[in-house]
């Protein structure tokens, strides 16, 4: 779920503007304090693992800002910059709770997930195990053929890239009266009786239209492709390689007490309701910002055996400027799609960026990657909100700037 155009980013709440409904006062002044005179040490618990001072300073101030701007139960940030890297946690894991979040405290990153599905896609590809123009065809089940656009049709590229012409979303299916959780009926069959009966609305690798619906069915495709379900694919390529534990798609009873509750677009506390096994690959990652730390370290490595798989997903496939339309996709600034990430070009000291935004289950998240700078940041608040969103994603370009300004 990505956010609607940009809106201005909004200024600090002043003391006597700030409603301390979870969040007790003395806390909000050390805040206030660590913002005003950016000490290292900010309030929320954090592990700031950074030998590099700059890094420390810059990203201690901008967590304080992010979170005082958010006004969410909680925020969490990660950054890594080089070797350093910095894990900071504010507010509360639920509200009301009390437990200030840390590295270890579970979060659902909603489209981030497409970015761990292209992964596997990369390491897949990488490898001679699937090609990126293989036709999606290939994969369908038996009867369930795709419908091509003329003659052109839909491939696992153009899926990877929002360019298959497809709906953000399929239309909503018949939920049993009795099921509470409404992505329960979006199953893998109804996915595919619609392609098998309905043609892309544009030319494959025209048109971008942002699809929540062909990151499924990318998944499906890498399901078939690696003769496993995507759920273990993602477990085998990418999770257990890089040591992330907590990194998953189906949390165990041991790891639910540490999933935070967010709010919902209402101000409620949200259910949390589990995505379905065919919306995974779009939507279904649950993290913690340790593992992230793995992960982001991982993209900005330059070791020979991850080097083809990144080039793969770092590489500008689908430039904008040669689209006739772009739905839904974030514009400004940007280049063009990567294997699910957004490329933007450098601008007003912003270096070169990847990005992925998500929203799910009372989280919003964001992670950016500038691996010639060796810098990723990820932020994820507990509180479903767009316009909050757009300041998060400006507070995280401002601070990638300021750690690696574009033009030094």
């Amino acid at each position: 779920m990505d956010p609607p155009p940009p809106m201005p980013f909004r200024r600090p709440p002043r003391l006597d503007e700030l409603k301390p409904r979870s969040l007790p006062a003395r806390k909000i002044v050390r805040l206030l304090l660590c913002s005003l005179f950016a000490i290292a040490s900010t309030a929320g618990a954090q592990r700031a693992e950074a030998e590099d001072l700059a890094l420390r300073d810059a990203a201690s101030m901008a967590g304080v800002g992010m979170f005082l701007n958010a006004r969410a139960p909680g925020l969490i940030l990660a950054v890594v910059r080089g070797e350093d890297s910095f894990i900071a946690g504010y507010g509360e894991i639920a509200p009301g709770s009390g437990k200030e979040p840390d590295g270890r405290s579970i979060v659902r990153v909603g489209s981030v997930s497409k970015v761990f599905a292209t992964d596997v896609l990369a390491a897949m590809a990488a490898t001679g195990q699937v090609a990126l123009d293989a036709p999606l065809a290939g994969y369908a089940p038996p009867g369930k053929t795709p419908l091509a656009f003329e003659d052109r049709p839909v491939t696992l590229l153009d899926l990877a890239t929002h360019s298959a012409g497809l709906p953000r979303e399929m239309p909503d299916p018949a939920t049993p009266p009795d099921e509470k959780n409404p992505f329960a009926a979006y199953k893998a069959s109804y996915y595919w009786d619609w392609m098998s009966s309905h043609r892309p609305a544009y030319r494959p690798g025209t048109t971008a239209i942002y699809s929540n619906f062909g990151f499924g069915l990318l998944g499906e495709a890498l399901g078939q492709a690696g003769g496993k379900p995507f759920a273990e694919l993602v477990g085998e390529r990418i999770t257990k390689p890089l040591g992330m534990a907590d990194t998953t798609l189906r949390l165990s009873e041991a790891q639910k007490p540490r999933l935070m509750t967010g709010l919902d677009p209402f101000g409620k506390p949200d259910p949390n309701w589990e995505a379905s096994e065919v919306m995974q690959a779009s939507a279904g990652i649950y993290t913690t910002a340790d593992d992230m730390v793995r992960w982001m370290r991982w993209h900005l490595a330059d070791d020979a055996a991850g080097r083809p798989a990144r080039t793969l997903a770092h590489a500008l496939w689908r430039p904008h400027d040669g689209l006739s339309r772009l739905v839904g996709v974030e514009a400004t600034d940007s280049e063009g799609m990567g294997l699910g990430w957004i490329v933007s070009r450098p601008k007003d000291r912003v270096p070169l960026l990847l990005g992925k935004s998500g929203g799910i289950g009372g989280f919003m998240s964001y992670v950016v990657l500038s691996p010639n700078r060796r810098l990723g940041i990820f932020v994820v608040a507990s509180k479903v909100d767009f316009a909050m969103f757009e300041g998060l994603r400006t507070a995280v370009r401002d601070l990638a700037a300021e750690l690696t300004p574009a033009n030094p």
